[in-house]
């Protein structure tokens, strides 16, 4: 879903500011009308509507004034455009309280996160773009010009196969094993390291609420599956069988793409199911959000 909300500077596009924004930072470029890029800066927190309309706004705000810094602007600078894909931006309340809170001057579009890294990954052409990081989320354009998602649903409920899922999961195996009074391997290991042994500080990260703190523990379980651990090799073919069934949901027909940092990992177990349908991307969320601007 795409939205537009027009003022009186939206035929005299100066410059265009992408802003891409998830659960863990917000990455934002800014372009000239001609699709230049001038400068780039990443704000490192979220710009989730999930996870607070204000704090989103607030961080790309933050990045506003380190873009108008780096490119020596007056300090009322704003951009005439702001293209944004943004998790969480399918709440209608939430959407709306968003928009209200951006300056009646800008020109803005605003869309999903995945749907922006679809454009940048096909540039614009008919494609499914699977995209897992924090979260899991696929999005496709069709053949007829509609476009659709499955997943997305958010963590804890959803998200399955993502960074979120796989650090919750990690979390679940260091319990178990405490629970039981046994050793595990290196996934038990490096995330008592990172969670402490102690009943208070195993509950302080097993009653996280924020995706993007759970996410942290991700990592470990791409590690300790190098190393040969089998339950985090175990977690990965888990991860990759739910991606399988988010692009099942799309057209068999469509290309697909994978981002995101989760998904990058992901690629090879991917690759062995997909074949030549697995394509590299052509750009990413930024560029993706540049083309829907000057659509």
């Amino acid at each position: 879903m795409a939205d537009s909300k027009n003022n009186t500077r939206a035929g005299t596009m100066t410059h265009i500011v992408a802003v891409d924004g998830g659960a863990s930072r917000c990455r934002m470029v800014m372009f000239s009308a001609q699709g230049e890029m001038l400068a780039r800066v990443v704000v490192d927190d979220h710009a989730s509507l999930s996870m607070g309309v204000h704090a989103a706004w607030q961080h790309i705000e933050q990045g506003l004034v380190s873009l108008r810094s780096e490119m020596g602007y007056a300090a009322d600078w704003l951009p005439s455009v702001l293209s944004m894909g943004l998790a969480g931006s399918l709440r209608t309340r939430e959407r709306a309280e968003f928009l209200s809170l951006v300056p009646d001057s800008i020109h803005v579009h605003l869309c999903t996160d995945g749907l922006a890294q679809l454009y940048g990954a096909s540039a614009g052409a008919p494609a499914i773009c699977l995209a897992v990081g924090t979260g899991s989320v696929v999005h496709w354009l069709a053949e007829d010009g509609t476009n659709s998602m499955a997943g997305g649903w958010g963590f804890p409920a959803g998200d399955q196969g993502s960074g979120a899922w796989l650090g919750l999961r990690a979390l679940q195996h260091l319990i178990t094993c405490y629970d039981q009074d046994k050793l595990g391997g290196e996934l038990y290991t490096s995330v008592q390291q990172l969670t402490g042994t102690s009943i208070s500080e195993i509950q302080s990260w097993t009653t996280q609420a924020r995706s993007s703190a759970v996410a942290q523990l991700a990592p470990l379980v791409f590690d300790a599956a190098t190393s040969g651990d089998s339950v985090a090799q175990a977690l990965l073919l888990e991860a990759a069988d739910h991606c399988m069934k988010l692009i099942d949901c799309a057209p068999e027909s469509l290309p697909v793409f994978v981002v995101g940092g989760v998904g990058e990992q992901l690629v090879p177990m991917l690759k062995l199911r997909l074949g030549k349908r697995l394509q590299e991307s052509r750009g990413d969320a930024l560029w993706g959000l540049m083309h829907l601007a000057t659509q």
